[in-house]
């Protein structure tokens, strides 16, 4: 079947059926071949293995399974994805489909993995030498992703709008071409690492809108970091912050926090010295009766003499 009838039945709503020739017939009632395969209202429950084995798929190897139901996800991933490398199994918590509660990433062909709102409460991570260079787990249910330690070869890994209420960065310290941590959303309390952790490659990290009440950054080692979003939070202070990110210009500390003023003007004072940066708000101004807003959206107290970032 050529790819003009294959966007001609997804245009229309048609069920094609069958299986032979280059046919993407794996339990999708619609689908469309546009930048790649994409998969939609799906029922995996009677898919034909051997159908997606015999598909032509473009350059980009890149499937997209939005929504619905896989019977056995093991199975869909080791039995069918040959030539996949940018899979996307998305929205699969949502009403009318079937959340997937333990999802495996036991194959080391895929290089992204988007598996975004799909009710995921654990993954399940072999300790093979994988490829994995993207994995987004956003909107899911996961309380722990120490695992994602296996995965050595991490530049972007976005975990937000989780479960999870404690971090070790000690999880962390062997991906070294590690670019993007996004942990916001969840209900993180600590942030902690028993040995200094060198991500000497992070860019941008993410920790807003979580519960952490006190920080400590004196064990990490990221020189190249220029985004650093901490807002909404708890926090009145960062310890060990002295000679650490002096690359970071794109900064967001509003919202919840209620920094110590001392603490907070010595911070700017070190922020200003050396660089352009941005103070990013997002959300609201926060309304601080008596107390100082500084910048214009940051709430701060004069509750401490200590003065030093």
């Amino acid at each position: 079947m050529s790819k003009l009838l294959l966007a001609w039945c997804a245009v229309f709503g048609m069920l094609c059926a069958g299986a032979v020739g280059d046919h993407l017939y794996i339990c999708q009632h619609r689908f469309s071949v546009k930048e790649g395969f994409y998969v939609y209202d799906t029922d995996c429950s009677n898919y034909d293995d051997q159908a997606l084995a015999k598909a032509n798929f473009n350059e980009d190897r890149e499937l997209w399974i939005r929504n619905g139901t896989i019977e056995d996800v093991r199975q869909l991933l080791n039995g069918s994805l040959y030539d996949i490398t940018n899979l996307k199994i998305t929205n699969f918590a949502q009403e009318g489909s079937t959340a997937i509660p333990v999802f495996p990433i036991d194959s080391m062909r895929f290089s992204i993995l988007d598996l975004s709102n799909d009710g995921i409460e654990r993954l399940e991570i072999t300790e093979d030498d994988h490829r994995l260079t993207h994995l987004d787990v956003r909107k899911n249910k996961l309380t722990d992703i120490g695992n994602v330690k296996h995965l050595i070869k991490l530049e972007s890994l976005k975990v937000d709008n989780n479960a999870i209420e404690s971090v070790s960065l000690d999880d962390f310290k062997h991906l070294w071409d590690l670019l993007v941590l996004s942990l916001a959303g969840n209900r993180i309390t600590s942030i902690t690492a028993t040995e200094e952790i060198s991500l000497l490659k992070l860019r941008s990290i993410d920790i807003s809108d979580n519960q952490l009440t006190t920080l400590d950054v004196s064990m990490w080692r990221f020189p190249q970091v220029s985004t650093f979003y901490m807002h909404d939070n708890s926090l009145t202070r960062i310890d060990g912050l002295r000679g650490k990110f002096s690359k970071t210009w794109d900064i967001s500390m509003g919202g919840r926090n209620n920094w110590d003023c001392a603490w907070f003007d010595r911070l700017l004072e070190f922020l200003k010295k050396d660089r352009q940066f941005a103070m990013q708000m997002f959300g609201d101004k926060p309304s601080c009766p008596d107390e100082t807003r500084m910048e214009g959206f940051v709430c701060c107290n004069n509750t401490t003499n200590v003065i030093s970032p």
